[in-house]
């Protein structure tokens, strides 16, 4: 096929889009949408080869897999490899357990399905989502595996007929992804099936220019139209932001936008520009480019770097061009000049790297099936795995997430609430004398189960609507329920928050119904109210690196920052409690009665900014256990 050059410049709008939003430039607040733009640059070159090699009868799957392979696996291989061994050196073992998962299916091309299942691609996590990209791969891998078929069966049974069944395989794939976008946000922004639409415009793209040139266009209507394409293009990058109902027909725009400016090339100044040898550059280089950034965002985010979005952005841009010019100089491009040749050093060559697969795999299988491989702190550092073992949360431990509620008519103690609540279940058991077989417990992570709320549930693989359900069908009775959650949290989830600038007021009508549901079937409501964030917890997380010297110095820089906050709570809270079987537990009274007690100066009470430690856990049940005890209505 014939190369131009303005498709690199495509890419390399592509590729910049994306690294403006992973590095927060808020000018660029849609930018995301870059990577729509590789699906459609994606489909035309694909179907474009395709199709050449079927009408010249030189089309085979073995030359068209080790042409993927020799462009695909190198970067990756790298990629992986870089990232695997950051995080060996410097992850706790929870998040280098989380990692090895994350190889595991980035290396046999199916991050998007684990993605799929419980992961918020707009959440702020940067630090711990150095793989979080590589969805797109194993959308455009996958789409690889069945184009090719389709297309040989399409032109089997007419060449006519290929463009109509393109045409319709796009229809089909657009009323899918607009029908599920609102209801299933997280499928639908990483699974193939979703997104297909995208790598078929620029398919059918690729169809018609086979059948109708357009060379017969006025040059001036094809000017025109690259303008406009320009427009749906790049209009996005700039208006739409982590709000904006995506992919869906939103996704529509860019890629018809892609389409449009590929179809009608043309003397003008888009075209011109596209083609700047600057932009060019950075097409060629893009892949890479694009395989290299997010795990640089999430260096840089790991050790805590101050910079202004437009420093991160410069910081992240020249770095990973500057090892992905390299890779493409000295990895890249001989490997695919070696894989063009039928040679027996061609065939050695690929076999590498499709043998380099399934070793990556098996790395990360071993890492996540050995819970972050904690063998590397006893070899290595033993106080870090002292550190694990006073970090880890009480609640695994003893507990289950989700609907765990047993099916006796009544229990001592039940628990409703997030991770935030799910780190005071122990401590108020021991408090007021509860076994573990005494208390139930409906709890997830990152999900809202208070009476009335509507609830966007964009990660997780326990569905916390289904989860709420069945608790308030529920008719269990209690002596206690205990009710808590991250109530800084959730503003963009809730979809029926009211407004108020007191987040804490905005939560009242919610508590109220659920405080007024739960004295149905219990004695007493204990409410946990909102919770101090500590900061310092960062450098204390256990890891290779970590000292016991440096663990004990970030022990006497911990603080609670969130003060202001707490104080606008109080009266929320204090309202609550005019009801005798109601109880408020506030956690700065737990923690700052006197003076803020975040560790007992040998481990910290806190393993991040606001979830607490197993070394915390005889100190805060302690103290709840006194605080009780002062209270009228309640003895322990």
């Amino acid at each position: 096929m014939t190369y131009r050059k303005d498709i690199d410049g495509l890419r390399a709008f592509a590729v910049l889009s994306v690294i403006a939003f992973h590095t927060g430039l808020a000018v660029f607040p849609g930018g995301y949408v870059g990577v729509d733009i590789f699906f459609v640059i994606s489909g035309y070159i694909i179907t474009t080869m395709i199709c050449s090699e079927i009408k010249d009868k030189k089309f085979s799957y073995l030359s068209f897999y080790k042409r993927r392979i020799a462009r695909l696996l190198p970067s990756l291989i790298i990629t992986l490899l870089i990232v695997a061994s950051f995080g060996f050196y410097f992850y706790t073992n929870k998040s280098f357990d989380k990692l090895g998962k994350e190889m595991f299916f980035s290396s046999i091309g199916a991050a998007n399905i684990l993605f799929a299942q419980g992961v918020d691609y707009f959440a702020e996590d940067a630090a711990y989502q150095p793989l979080m990209h590589l969805w797109s791969l194993g959308v455009e891998e996958q789409f690889y595996l069945i184009w090719p078929a389709f297309l040989l069966i399409a032109f089997k049974m007419s060449h006519g007929s290929v463009i109509p069944l393109t045409a319709m395989a796009l229809v089909t794939t657009t009323i899918i992804a607009i029908s599920v976008v609102n209801n299933d946000g997280s499928k639908a922004y990483f699974l193939l099936q979703y997104r297909a639409n995208e790598l078929l415009i620029g398919s059918l793209t690729a169809l018609i220019l086979t059948k109708a040139s357009s060379e017969n266009v006025r040059e001036e209507v094809k000017k025109s139209i690259s303008y406009f394409g320009l427009v749906l293009m790049a209009a996005p990058v700039f208006l739409y932001d982590e709000n904006t109902v995506f992919p869906g027909y939103n996704a529509l725009f860019p890629c018809l936008g892609v389409a449009l400016i590929i179809a009608f090339p043309n003397t003008g100044w888009v075209t011109r520009l596209l083609s700047h040898r600057t932009l060019v550059f950075v097409g060629l280089i893009s892949y890479p480019l694009y395989l290299y950034h997010q795990p640089i965002v999430s260096f840089i985010s790991y050790f805590d770097f101050k910079l202004p979005a437009s420093a991160l952005f410069m910081t992240v841009a020249l770095l990973s061009s500057l090892l992905a010019l390299v890779t493409y100089q000295y990895v890249e491009k001989p490997i695919r000049n070696i894989a063009r040749i039928a040679s027996r050093k061609s065939i050695v060559t690929v076999g590498l790297l499709c043998f380099s697969i399934p070793a990556l795999a098996a790395a990360g299988a071993v890492i996540a099936k050995t819970n972050g491989l904690p063998e590397r702190f006893e070899l290595l550092n033993p106080f870090a795995l002292e550190v694990s073992a006073s970090h880890a949360s009480s609640f695994h431990k003893h507990y289950e997430r989700g609907f765990e509620v047993s099916e006796s008519e009544s229990s001592k103690a039940l628990f409703v609430g997030d991770s935030v609540l799910q780190q005071y279940v122990l401590p108020i058991s021991i408090a007021l004398d509860f076994d573990v077989d005494e208390v139930d417990t409906v709890t997830r992570g990152g999900c809202v189960l208070l009476k009335g709320v509507d609830f966007n549930d964009k990660y997780a693989d326990i569905s916390c609507n289904d989860i709420r359900n069945d608790l308030y069908n529920s008719a269990k009775t209690y002596d206690y329920v205990v009710i808590s959650q991250a109530w800084e949290s959730y503003e963009d989830s809730v979809t029926n928050f009211p407004a108020g600038e007191n987040v804490y007021e905005r939560w009242s009508g919610f508590l109220n119904q659920t405080v007024e549901h739960f004295l149905r079937y219990s004695e007493k409501v204990v409410i946990v109210g909102p919770h101090p964030r500590v900061a310092g917890v960062k450098g204390l997380q256990p890891s290779i690196r970590l000292t016991k010297e440096t663990y004990l110095f970030g022990l006497r820089k911990l603080e609670v920052i969130n003060n202001e906050s707490l104080n606008s709570a109080v009266s929320v809270f204090n309202a609550l409690e005019k009801n005798r079987r109601i109880i408020v537990l506030e956690p700065r009274e737990i923690f700052c009665s006197v003076r803020c007690v975040l560790s007992n100066e040998t481990w910290s009470y806190y393993s991040d900014g606001q979830h607490l430690t197993s070394a915390a856990t005889s100190f805060v049940a302690e103290r709840i256990s006194n605080i009780l005890s002062l209270r009228a209505n309640i003895s322990p």
